[in-house]
Order: C-alpha cells, then sequence, then structure tokens
C-alpha cells in the first residue's frame, strides 16, 4: 500500500521548462538514487450533452468524464475512471471518482476502440497526453518521479508543464499513520523550495485500495483545468 501527492508546474513560455531546475534542487539537497525511466499515457473523454427539455423545472443531467489512464507502477493494468463534470479551474479537492482496471494492451486497446467507434455518439474525445521518459529517483523512504506532461498526438503535442509525484509505500503490511506520511511528503516538498505549483494530495485520515488513490489524484491533475 502506498500513498502520494502530485505537483504540476505550468510553463510559463514554449521555450523554458521547470524540469531542469527541479533536477537541480533535488541533486543539491539530497544524494538520490536514480530509479528507471517512466511513462505515462492518458486519453479523455466527455460525455455528449443531453438536450434540456423544455420544462425548466427539470434539471439539466450533468456532463461526466471518462478518463484511460496507464501508470508506471501498474504495468499490467490501465485504469478507466469516470467522474463528474465539475469545479473551478482553482479546486484541487480530488472527486468521488469510479474506477475499474483493465489488462494492458489489447483489452485497453479494444476498450479504447469500442468508445471512438461505437459510443461515439455518446462520449466525445477531448485531448490526449502522456509522459514519455520521465526521471525517477529513490529519496530515503520516498520515491520522486518528474516529467515533462505533453498534450497532443504526433508533431502537434505541446508541452503543458512538468509533474511530480512523491510517493510512500507502506512498510509491515502497512502499519504507518497516513497522515504522518504525508506530513513527510509535504515536508520534502516545502524543502525543494518550489513555487506556484499545484498541488494534488489524497486523504490522509482514511487507507485506499493500493493504487487507486494515486490513480484519482492523476485524474484530477489531468483534467488540465485553466
Amino acid at each position: 500500500m502506498s500513498t502520494a501527492a502530485l505537483y504540476f508546474l505550468p510553463t510559463t513560455s514554449a521555450d523554458t521548462s521547470p524540469l531542469p531546475d527541479l533536477i537541480d534542487r533535488l541533486a543539491t539537497q539530497y544524494d538520490p538514487f536514480i530509479l528507471p525511466r517512466w511513462s505515462l499515457r492518458h486519453r479523455l473523454f466527455r460525455s455528449t450533452p443531453v438536450p434540456r427539455p423544455a420544462d425548466n423545472d427539470v434539471p439539466a443531467i450533468p456532463a461526466r468524464h471518462l478518463q484511460i489512464l496507464s501508470l508506471p507502477d501498474h504495468p499490467n493494468d490501465s485504469f478507466v475512471v469516470i467522474t463528474q463534470a465539475s469545479g473551478p479551474a482553482s479546486s484541487t479537492t480530488v472527486p468521488a471518482a469510479d474506477i475499474i482496471s483493465l489488462p494492458a494492451g489489447q483489452s485497453t486497446d479494444d476498450f479504447t476502440q469500442l468508445l471512438v467507434s461505437r459510443l461515439g455518439l455518446l462520449w466525445q474525445q477531448r485531448q490526449s497526453a502522456a509522459v514519455i521518459d520521465g526521471l525517477a529517483y529513490e529519496v530515503g523512504d520516498l520515491r520522486v518521479k518528474f516529467g515533462e506532461l505533453r498534450q497532443g498526438v504526433g508533431g502537434a503535442q505541446l508541452v503543458r508543464g512538468v509533474v511530480v509525484e512523491v510517493s510512500h509505500r507502506f512498510k509491515n503490511g502497512g502499519d504507518e499513520d497516513m497522515g504522518e506520511t504525508q506530513d513527510m511528503i509535504t515536508a520534502f516538498w516545502d524543502e525543494l523550495g518550489v513555487n506556484g505549483a499545484r498541488e494534488y494530495k489524497g486523504d490522509g485520515e482514511k487507507r485506499v485500495e493500493d493504487g487507486f488513490e494515486v490513480v484519482r489524484l492523476w485524474s484530477e491533475l489531468l483534467m488540465l483545468k485553466g
């Protein structure tokens, strides 16, 4: 079982990236152990708007988002996340989500093809994003991943910013305190001295099925609000 926090640093221009500064800060303040590189892939769909009845007393049906997400710590699975579309751009509260896992590979490809070819009237594809060849390090009991988040496909990809995942995997059957672990992650990030990041954190008071907490956090970050 593990817990994590995510951070997103938007790029300020097409020619600058916060990534070199982040790596320099980590190397200066710690003695990180280099881990294998990682990648992430994400596709976002939005439910087709339902025409509102002429009777204004009938509330509109809220839109929903469907996301297909692959994560480096779960190479054998992809995740499908369905959430209600809501919340302002400044919000970092992770909404309730329905999450299922699919075997990575052909099963995920078949599901995506089903959405596009058979259910296109119900779900409209909005965007795709990826992290390719991200950097990963071990710092004490923490694992830290950095990567440039690219939106789009092929040569039309746009770097939206840098994503950072700081995670801690519980030992001894998960007897450690969730709140204390989140405090450890927060202290690490504060010591790096990075400003201007959007933060996404789990609930430090309860345990979530392994992997699903991180899936919820990534699904919220990858909405790329604002």
